[in-house]
């Protein structure tokens, strides 16, 4: 998802932890979650949630009627914003990294809920490029990369699109380029970005896969242990009402007709194989299934 917001100062100390705890205020209950695939472990972090007028996310919808159970009072639908913690033996893998303190985002103590500090995450990939996903790449205060030791995965056909939109907007004079000046460059100029471009293995049991349409390069990210697998899902599908209708055209979307396509293809193949799903943006904490029951499918959360 990608939504354009103001870039406003990091609170002090927000992206510190073990001191976040306090700073985020006591009351706050951490949604991280765990589960296993197999030998893999899969953790769901939860960055922040947010609400959007449906007619908004779905602008092509004219009666909600059939959707009404996804809906809050209002007629908006709330949006996870979570990134994907998988371990399989010396691989620890993290998927997006949320949207960042601009936003209040939760991701670093979350990770700290989870037993893990940013110097040990061993690799990086971001689904896509979206501003949501690269939040926490860089310490405010420092400039300096927050998971320094990790080699950050970067969809190459996303690099490229979002690579020339910053260069425009630079060569215009605007003095702010986006997300991807703030977030993603930084990690070329420190050395830790490899090119994704096609398949690429990353451990025995991950395997990052192309699954373009949200963006151009978007990717997910196949876990196979034994005979249970699982997927990191990105943005393929958006909230539960494309998840039961994914003809459903989403405002974020950068190619409709591609991203309709992935949606319905992928759909089907994790309905077929009953892979335990990691999805950014389903109800938190973002695990669960697609499944089919008489004819109808549906995201099933665990």
């Amino acid at each position: 998802m990608q939504r354009s917001e103001p870039v406003m100062p990091a609170r002090s100390g927000v992206n510190s932890p073990p001191g976040v705890r306090g700073r985020l205020g006591a009351g706050y209950t951490s949604l991280m979650r765990k589960t296993t695939i197999g030998s893999i472990e899969m953790t769901a972090l939860v960055d922040l949630q947010q609400s959007y007028p449906a007619g908004a996310v779905y602008p092509n919808v004219g009666d909600f009627g059939p959707y009404a159970r996804h809906l809050n009072a209002g007629g908006t639908v709330t949006l996870n914003f979570a990134s994907f913690l998988v371990r399989d033996g010396a691989t620890l893998l993290l998927v997006d990294t949320g949207w960042g303190p601009e936003h209040e985002g939760k991701l670093l103590f979350e990770l700290a809920e989870a037993g893990v500090k940013p110097s040990e995450v061993t690799h990086v990939l971001f689904t896509h490029l979206h501003g949501d996903h690269t939040g926490w790449n860089i310490d405010r205060q420092s400039g300096r990369p927050i998971f320094s030791r990790a080699r950050h995965f970067v969809p190459k056909a996303d690099w490229d699109y979002y690579g020339a939109q910053a260069e425009e907007a630079k060569n215009a004079g605007k003095p702010w380029m986006g997300s991807f000046h703030r977030d993603v460059l930084p990690l070329e100029a420190a050395g830790l970005v490899e090119l994704l471009d096609g398949e690429k293995t990353i451990s025995g049991g991950l395997t990052a896969i192309p699954t373009p349409g949200h963006t151009p390069g978007h990717t997910s990210v196949v876990i196979t242990s034994g005979n249970e697998r699982g997927l990191v899902l990105g943005d393929v599908v958006i909230t539960p009402v494309d998840a039961e209708n994914p003809e459903l055209v989403n405002s974020f979307d950068w190619d409709n007709g591609i991203a309709l396509r992935t949606r319905r293809q992928l759909v089907e193949r994790l309905i077929n194989d009953g892979s335990l799903v990691g999805a950014s943006h389903l109800p938190a904490p973002g695990l669960g299934r697609f499944v089919r029951v008489d004819g109808k499918q549906s995201w099933q959360g665990v």
